[in-house]
């Protein structure tokens, strides 16, 4: 895996390493997180890395370990990047907490968003139970959960795991929308609603 690379805005992947399995790599995250895991091949995918057919089987075996190696690399980055953007805020709970909005919207505005590829994947592979992205997508959602629980005990959450799953239910729900109008609209709507579950879960 990569660094991140830091951006004005949003995230991105590093490609500095050019090994084979590197380019690959990058390209398949690429391209599957903006075009969707059925609309690619793997002809294109091997094309668009410059690399040998044989490349993608002796690195990753099949397509479908591809997925699940690139569904990893993203939310490796991405769950990194936005711990980064909290971290900018030191250990003050109400930056941090506000900071996770103004993270969601910079990313929402950025050319590189195409919405959350691991919620993409789920959709895409509901079908197919014994896929191996979905050990990917589990795991990611777990990190997710946990890190939002962190955030709610900082805030003073009394029942913390239920801010959390409130705030997980707005952050879908906010990507979901950025995905069709590309604002900081979504995340300031999700801020409104988080700022007034937090005031309800610190009272109760």
């Amino acid at each position: 895996m990569f660094p991140l690379v830091q951006e004005r805005r949003g995230f991105s992947l590093n490609s500095t390493k050019e090994t084979p399995r590197t380019r690959l790599l990058n390209t398949a995250t690429a391209l599957l997180d903006k075009e969707g895991i059925q609309s690619v091949g793997i002809n294109r995918l091997i094309a668009e890395a410059g690399v040998a057919l044989m490349t993608l089987y002796r690195q990753f075996g099949d397509k479908d370990t591809l997925v699940a190696a690139s569904l990893e690399h993203w939310s490796t980055d991405w769950l990194q990047w936005l711990t980064d953007q909290l971290d900018r805020h030191g250990k003050d709970p109400e930056a941090r907490f506000n900071g996770l909005f103004d993270a969601l919207g910079d990313w929402f505005t950025s050319d590189r968003f195409h919405g959350s590829f691991i919620a993409s994947a789920a959709t895409e592979l509901r079908g197919e139970p014994d896929h191996p992205a979905h050990r990917v997508i589990e795991g990611h959602r777990l990190a997710v959960r946990q890190l939002l629980e962190d955030l709610a005990k900082a805030a003073g959450a009394r029942t913390p795991g239920e801010l959390a799953t409130q705030l997980q239910v707005l952050i879908d729900g906010a990507i979901a929308m950025a995905a069709f109008d590309r604002s900081r609209a979504p995340a300031e709507g999700a801020r409104s609603l988080a700022l007034a579950a937090r005031a309800a879960s610190a009272a109760a």
